[in-house]
């Protein structure tokens, strides 16, 4: 239980379904309070416990997806919206989706490779130093509106979103 209020006080949506052999009103009444999706009883039904979790599943992906905070920089990746304090920024489609696939690793080396195939197409023609415009443009809008973030190339091998150290404080 504290597992799981600690978990939703970080405000992390990740589903969850708790299964126990008490079976009392007041201590599911407790589960379901602490931030559970679900709750079954055991023994439980292995039919069962696979139709409440694809049920769990179901209503998850129906949900928007979370905006992206890291630094001072917030992705909404339904609206593909990117904000730096507060402040929209107009950044090209390319653009968004290099930042969403370093977000999505971020504080890790993503491989050239991995942003390349992320970004085109397999019958689109890729110029040599399409990936290096699309980082440096990204770079000077983030250089521009104050973020807390940087971009750094990872020589030979990809590149890696972090917390500026030096706008940081730290």
């Amino acid at each position: 239980m504290d597992w799981l209020k600690q978990l939703r006080r970080e405000g992390r949506p990740i589903p969850v379904m708790m299964m126990s052999s008490f079976n009392d009103l007041g201590r599911r009444i407790a589960v379901f309070n602490a931030g559970a999706d679900d709750f079954l009883p055991k023994p439980v039904s292995i039919d069962e416990l696979i139709a409440r979790m694809r049920a769990i599943l179901r209503r998850s992906t129906q949900m928007t997806a979370p905006v992206v905070t890291f630094g001072n920089l917030h992705f909404d990746p339904i609206a593909r919206q990117v904000s730096v304090g507060g402040r929209l920024l107009r950044i090209a489609r390319r653009e968004v989706c290099i930042l969403e696939h370093l977000l999505s690793r971020a504080g890790r080396t993503v491989l050239r490779a991995s942003l390349e195939d992320g970004l085109y197409a397999f019958d689109e023609e890729v110029s040599t130093n399409a990936l290096e415009v699309g980082i440096y443009r990204l770079r000077t809008h983030l250089n521009q509106s104050g973020a807390t973030l940087i971009i750094k190339t990872v020589r030979g091998i990809g590149y890696t979103l972090e917390l500026n150290s030096a706008a940081s404080g730290a």
